[in-house]
C-alpha cells in the first residue's frame, strides 16, 4: 500500500499522487509533476526496491525541502475499500484485476479502479500483477472530459465562449480576441478537483525465494538505513487487523526462524523483533488464525516460555502438533506435549530431547 505526496515545482503545494505514472498534474496550478523520477530515483534511495517491497514492512519516508520534497506512507497489508475500510481478501483482489472491471465494494458499493500490470508497472516491480485504486486504471475513460461534458465560460475581454477540458491550462487564450484569460478558482476546481491522498494497492506474485531474499537482505546488508521499527510497525498493524495469506505465512516462517549474522556488524537485532512479535501474538492468542499459530509454533526460535505454554495448551490439535516439531522448546513444554491427549502430538513430542542430551545432540 502506498500513499504518496510530491511537491509541485511550480507552486510548492503538495500534490496527491493518484497512480503509478510518469507525470501527474498539480491540482493547484496545473503544472506537470514528474512522478516517475521520484519513485524510481529518490523514494527508495540506495535500498533495493524489489527486496524492500517483497518484505512485510510498514513505515514512512519523508524528504523535506522545496521542489524535491515528498511524503510516502507504505505498508504490507491486504487492500481495503478506501471509503468504508472493508478488507479485500487476496483472491478477490486478483480476480478484480483479472476481470478487467472496476472493483465494487460489496459493503458500501464504492467503486475503485483496477489496473493490470503494464510496462510502467513492470519497470517499477517486475512481479507486479496490477494495482487497485490507481486512477490510471481501466475506468480512466470515465474521468476524461468529452465534448458532451465540456465546460464553457466567457472570455473576460470580449465575451466569446471558451471551451475547457481537463487538459486546459490555468491561462487560456481566446480564439476571437487573442487575450489571455486566467481561469477563476470556481472553474479550475471543477476541472481539477482537490484530491486527498488515496491508498494505492500493488499486488505482487512472489515465491518463497523472493521473500527469503528480502529477509536476508535486511539482516545482512549493513549499508541500509533500515531499523527494527519497520518490522515492529508491521507487527503492530498486523495484530490490529490480522489476515492470512500464503505470502504472509511464508514471511513469518522465514522471519521468526532467522538468526543474526554474527560474522558482520548487522544493522538490526532480529531477536528484538522476534520478541515484539511474540508479545503481540500472546495477546488474544485464542482469537488468532490457527495457520498463524501453526507456523509460529513450528518455526519460532527464542519463544518465551509463556507463549510456549499457551501454544502447548491450544485447543487446536494442529497447533500443538506443529509445536511438537520445534527443536528449541523448554523442557517443561516438551513434557507437557509428551502427555498431550492427542497420540499424534505425544508421538512427535517424544522425538524431542530434554536435559543434557538436548544440549549435546539436540
Amino acid at each position: 500500500m502506498f500513499q504518496l505526496q510530491l511537491v509541485c515545482p511550480g507552486c510548492n503545494n503538495f500534490v496527491a499522487v493518484s497512480g503509478i505514472t510518469d507525470f501527474d498534474t498539480c491540482q493547484n496550478c496545473g503544472k506537470h509533476v514528474n512522478v516517475s523520477s521520484v519513485i524510481n530515483d529518490k523514494m527508495f534511495g540506495i535500498m533495493d526496491r524489489q527486496k524492500y517491497m517483497n518484505g512485510f514492512l510498514s513505515g514512512g519516508i519523508e524528504q523535506p525541502g522545496g521542489a524535491n520534497a515528498y511524503k510516502l506512507v507504505y505498508s504490507s497489508m491486504q487492500p481495503y475499500c478506501e471509503e468504508c475500510g472493508n478488507v479485500i481478501d487476496e483472491q478477490t483482489a486478483f480476480e478484480a484485476i483479472d476481470s478487467g472491471k472496476t472493483y465494487t465494494c460489496p459493503k458500501c458499493s464504492h467503486k475503485m479502479p483496477v489496473r493490470a500490470a503494464d510496462k510502467l508497472l513492470k519497470e517499477f516491480h517486475p512481479k507486479a500483477v496490477g494495482v487497485l485504486n490507481d486512477s490510471y486504471g481501466i475506468d480512466k475513460k470515465s474521468l476524461d472530459t468529452t465534448k458532451d461534458e465540456m465546460l464553457v465560460c466567457k472570455c473576460m475581454t470580449c465575451g466569446a465562449g471558451l471551451e475547457l477540458t481537463v487538459d486546459t491550462k490555468r491561462t487560456i487564450k481566446c480564439n476571437y480576441c487573442d487575450n489571455e484569460n486566467y481561469l477563476p478558482d470556481s472553474i479550475w476546481t471543477k476541472l481539477h478537483p482537490n484530491k486527498e491522498v488515496q491508498p494505492l494497492f500493488m499486488l505482487l506474485d512472489l515465491n518463497e525465494s523472493d521473500i527469503k531474499a528480502s529477509v536476508d537482505y535486511f539482516i545482512n546488508v549493513t549499508a541500509l538505513n533500515i531499523i527494527s521499527r519497520h518490522f515492529d510497525n508491521f507487527t503492530r498493524q498486523y495484530f490490529e487487523r490480522p489476515f492470512v495469506s500464503e505470502s504472509l505465512l511464508t514471511w513469518i516462517k522465514l522471519f521468526i526462524s532467522a538468526k543474526n549474522n554474527e560474522q558482520i556488524s548487522f544493522n538490526m537485532d532480529i531477536t528484538k523483533c522476534h520478541k515484539f512479535f511474540y508479545e503481540n501474538l500472546l495477546l488474544g492468542l485464542d482469537s488468532h488464525p490457527a495457520a498463524l499459530k501453526e507456523v509460529t509454533s513450528e518455526y519460532g526460535i527464542g519463544m518465551p516460555i509463556e507463549l510456549q505454554s499457551a501454544l502447548a495448551g491450544d485447543k487446536d490439535e494442529s497447533v500443538r502438533l506443529s509445536l511438537a516439531k520445534n527443536q528449541g522448546l523448554h523442557k517443561n513444554t516438551i513434557k507437557k506435549l509428551q502427555s498431550d491427549s492427542s497420540i499424534a502430538v505425544q508421538t512427535e513430542a517424544k522425538k524431542l530431547k530434554t536435559g543434557i542430551f538436548s544440549r549435546i545432540f539436540g
